[in-house]
């Protein structure tokens, strides 16, 4: 992949957050298309993709965010812009690592959360309806109940 820079020459990283349903992927294309559809969006998920498939494996989601983690990494050695992390990023720490390689080659950190009206409702009966990849109301509900809203640099969670 070549570098691809924003208009500005400004590399930035997003990190979104939001539970599984809550228009997660909708805000990374939408990101996407408002950079020229360049850049990359990464995944912990996309470690689950076998041909095309969606086969989440639980005892492998560790290994998911590392695979993950190291290609963020491998974008931002390359310069890649922008680089959009599209996990849940449910407790402040979880993003730490991105937060650490974004600020390692010099990119802007932006976080974004979507903006659909269930989101903003925290409404868990909608989000397990609109998940893609049927996370039950039970784990959503889990989720909800650990989500950091403070996701400042100050929060050590």
């Amino acid at each position: 992949m070549t570098k691809n820079k924003s208009s500005n020459d400004e590399k930035i990283l997003y990190i979104l957050r939001g539970l599984p349903g809550s228009g997660k992927s909708s805000l990374a294309k939408t990101i996407m298309n408002s950079h020229g559809k360049r850049g990359v969006v990464l995944s912990a998920d996309d470690y689950f993709l076998v041909n095309g498939k969606y086969e989440y494996d639980p005892s492998k989601i560790g290994e998911a965010h590392l695979f993950n983690q190291e290609s963020c990494r491998e974008k931002c050695e390359k310069g890649v812009s922008p680089v959009i992390i599209d996990n849940t990023n449910v407790k402040c720490w979880e993003a730490k690592v991105y937060v650490e390689i974004a600020l390692h080659y010099g990119y802007k950190i932006e976080v974004r959360e979507p903006e659909t009206p269930w989101w903003k409702n925290r409404d868990p009966e909608k989000l397990a309806r609109k998940t893609l990849h049927g996370v039950p109301l039970k784990k959503i509900k889990g989720m909800l109940d650990r989500w950091d809203d403070d996701f400042s640099r100050n929060n050590k969670r």
